[in-house]
């Protein structure tokens, strides 16, 4: 059926624009006279092609975010689906996203599910999100899984960008004290060396140190450059290996200060998931099967995938919780309580909020917990700097006065 595009005015005697799937033009007028609107104009709108790289385009978080609130009120309203999506699709932030919505919308005309066209684009709706959607449209509650989707992705996008906002102090420091480091090396050593090889003293440890930083850069630039891209390509492409990148999420918890941030943020990943999963009328099994794809760091993934076997065997998910190192003990108290009271989803929801707030406040206090680490750091590299510089000549003015 072809696209419609029409102007009406409603009572209130405001212009409208929107599109309609109809098969005739007569069709449209007939449904805009139900809803109390005078059409103005009515004409057929010409669709466009759909991008053949739509399928495997990768759309941000706020353009999905966006489009689940609006198909949530559209059809909160009571307007039909395929008609949603032609109106979220001339919404679309850009063309990508507004080719996929067009692909979805044919698709569903065609007879396909909601949950069915979406499938078909995997980098921009997740499994828990095509879950979540099937899940809906068995129950009849489409509505109240958008609601949760849309909740879902926005406290954990929230959580992301506060983690890179508090990371962000640190790298600046880092990468500004690195640079000053390399600038002092290159271009003021070298023009106290002839000072310090004229004299003839045996030179203090930091001199030589920085002397020898500072040939290996001049003498052996481009070896060392080779080396450390060679290097760093190599760790590059092992950590994206199964292995390599299971060893570096593992040494993500390790690390003091940011190892209770990254474990925190799971969790609260976790119980969130679990809480809009299970809330949307998910199994308990397939809701731990999309937990164990969804979660970003392997080591839970794999906790999760443990969890799963213990369940299918019969066990509680709080004991199989509590034999895991990853997990806390409060969580598998609040769930081992909601197991037992048949108040799982009150306990999953108020266990998430309780820990999305810890992230936040650690979040809050990371720059706080780092600035004196990196503060000394920085002290030790300025010190090790006036030292390498300051020592040679020390030992001069003592040399020239003893004779």
């Amino acid at each position: 059926m072809p696209n419609y595009k029409y102007r009406a005015i409603n009572q209130d005697g405001k212009m409208i624009e929107s599109v309609l799937v109809a098969p005739t033009q007569n069709y449209v007028i007939e449904q805009l006279l139900k809803l109390k609107l005078t059409p103005v104009e009515i004409k057929i709108e010409k669709e466009k092609q759909v991008l053949k790289g739509a399928k495997s385009a990768r759309v941000d978080v706020k353009s999905i975010l966006l489009f689940t609130k609006q198909l949530r009120t559209l059809i909160k309203a009571g307007i039909p689906i395929v008609t949603c999506l032609h109106v979220i699709k001339d919404q679309a932030p850009n063309d990508e996203f507004e080719n996929i919505v067009a692909t979805v919308a044919k698709d569903i005309e065609e007879g396909s599910k909601l949950s069915d066209a979406l499938s078909k684009f995997p980098r921009a709706f997740p499994s828990i999100y095509i879950n979540a959607i099937k899940v809906g449209e068995v129950s009849g509650t489409l509505e109240d899984a958008l609601e949760q989707l849309a909740r879902f992705m926005e406290e954990d996008e929230k959580i992301k960008k506060a983690v890179k906002k508090a990371l962000r102090y640190p790298v600046i420091v880092v990468c500004a004290m690195i640079t000053a480091f390399t600038i002092f090396v290159t271009y003021v050593i070298p023009n106290f060396i002839p000072i310090f090889e004229m004299s003839g003293t045996a030179l203090p440890l930091p001199t030589e140190v920085l002397m020898g930083l500072y040939y290996l850069i001049t003498d052996y630039g481009l070896y060392t450059f080779v080396i450390l891209a060679v290097s760093l390509s190599g760790f590059i492409v092992w950590a994206r290996t199964g292995k390599g990148r299971y060893k570096v999420d593992e040494l993500k918890l390790k690390i003091p200060i940011l190892g209770k941030l990254v474990q925190k943020t799971n969790i609260a990943r976790f119980a969130k998931l679990f809480y809009t999963l299970n809330h949307t009328g998910i199994t308990i099994v397939k809701s731990f099967e999309i937990m164990s794809e969804t979660l970003d760091n392997l080591v839970y993934q794999n906790e999760v995938k443990k969890i799963k076997s213990f369940v299918i065997k019969g066990g509680e998910i709080a004991s199989a919780l509590k034999q895991s190192p990853y997990f806390t003990k409060l969580l598998a108290t609040m769930i081992s309580i909601g197991e037992k009271s048949g108040s799982l989803d009150e306990m999953l929801e108020n266990v998430s909020n309780y820990y999305y707030q810890e992230v936040k406040e650690t979040v809050d206090n990371l720059t706080a917990s780092i600035e004196p680490i990196v503060t000394v750091i920085l002290g030790a590299s300025v010190l090790l700097l006036a030292l390498a510089l300051f020592l040679p000549m020390w030992d001069m003015i003592s040399a020239f006065r003893y004779y």
